[in-house]
């Protein structure tokens, strides 16, 4: 759990390391495309399909809250077991395309509101 909150707490601080030119707005991107290059590079694999996450590895993903620059150096110079991908492997348009699919799903109900938590 340790780790998962630092994956998160390091992805959040390098939006603020990132310069002025990358700190710019994500490419426009295709959600459709999105999909087809979450399922083609293997994201689900760790994150699940919908990005929910898994008890096993990666976190639940939520790249709206961190922003397009943190989501491309998340994937360019990941923390801790993720692998890198290089610029050669999917590129900057191809990862906008995953950013905009990954928010454009349904978010899930807060947690304040969930009577079992209460």
């Amino acid at each position: 759990m340790t780790n998962i909150r630092n994956f998160w707490l390091g992805a959040a601080l390098a939006v603020f390391a990132i310069s002025g030119a990358a700190a710019q707005d994500a490419p426009k991107g295709d959600a459709k495309a999105g999909l087809a290059n979450f399922q083609k590079y293997g994201c689900y694999t760790c994150h699940g399909i919908l990005g929910q996450g898994t008890l096993r590895d990666g976190p639940k993903l939520n790249p709206t809250a961190l922003g397009y620059p943190a989501v491309l150096q998340q994937l360019r110079t990941p923390r801790y077991e993720m692998p890198a991908y290089t610029a050669v492997q999917i590129s900057d348009q191809q990862v906008a395309d995953i950013f905009t699919y990954l928010a454009t799903l349904p978010k899930g109900p807060d947690p304040k509101s969930l009577k079992q938590l209460q």
